[in-house]
């Protein structure tokens, strides 16, 4: 398997799930940072400001519902991209050498 590039199923195997870690770290911290701007904005107690307060919760909302997908998406299509790639490598490579 793969014995011209000497990619390894072990490496790939890694390469794969440090891709995935990364990005639900990602994930996640995006997540947890609107979440602490929307206590932030809308708390009676830290800093809220009726018409602005309302206006950054909504804008958070459409990021968290709207964005955030679009960027999971995109990392999933990189990870499956990855996995392509190295799929194609490896079969090529045992084919023709």
């Amino acid at each position: 398997m793969a014995q011209k590039v000497n990619l390894r199923e072990a490496e790939y195997l890694y390469i794969k799930e440090e891709l995935e870690k990364m990005h639900a770290d990602q994930l996640t911290h995006i997540s947890a940072f609107i979440e602490e701007i929307k206590t932030l904005v809308t708390s009676q107690d830290i800093f809220c400001v009726n018409k602005t307060s309302v206006k950054i919760a909504d804008m958070l909302d459409v990021i968290l519902n709207d964005i955030v997908p679009l960027l999971e998406q995109a990392f999933l299509d990189s990870e499956a991209g990855v996995s392509n790639m190295v799929t194609k490598t490896m079969e090529i490579d045992f084919v023709h050498y």
